[in-house]
């Protein structure tokens, strides 16, 4: 029997209503992912999270050229936003490779927003599943993701 790998979860807390949040964290991407987190070969010029259910996530890089992250599988302003990582133990997009980031966005008061993170089916990685999850599990992955997030807002301040 092949043993599950555990979820990666993480969260922040962000000083911002919950549809502020949800809007920057999917249609604002480009101005907080971190910008050496990609997979193209040229610098990002933009990210786009399609805003529908079966939407593209991409990256339009500044050479002209775009690489794949995934679909989106659920979209449900201001609280959720399903999408897919479909991006191998390689860092190149695999088609055939599908495991989801759920992120939710729950209201804790009027201007503060608690961002719920979740990467899962982390065991679809077969052989190198526990060296992804390692990998996602270490500060300079979701947890600094999530910090340039939060930083967005500090920016703004």
């Amino acid at each position: 029997m092949i043993q599950a790998i555990e979820s990666i979860r993480r969260s922040v807390v962000v000083p911002v209503a919950q549809d502020k949040a949800f809007e920057v964290f999917t249609a604002g991407m480009t101005g907080w992912w971190p910008s050496e987190h990609h997979i193209g070969s040229a610098p990002i010029e933009q990210i786009v999270v399609e805003p529908r259910e079966g939407g593209r996530w991409y990256t339009r890089h500044v050479d002209g050229s775009e690489t794949s992250t995934g679909y989106v599988s659920a979209w449900e302003p201001p609280e959720r936003v399903v999408v897919t990582w479909q991006i191998g133990a390689d860092w190149k997009y695999d088609p055939r490779l599908v495991t989801t980031i759920e992120v939710r966005f729950v209201a804790e008061a009027s201007d503060r927003t608690r961002v719920e993170l979740e990467h899962r089916d982390l065991d679809r990685y077969g052989p190198e599943a526990e060296r992804m999850r390692e990998t996602f599990g270490a500060p300079g992955a979701w947890d600094s993701t999530l910090a340039a997030f939060a930083g967005a807002f500090e920016a703004e301040a």
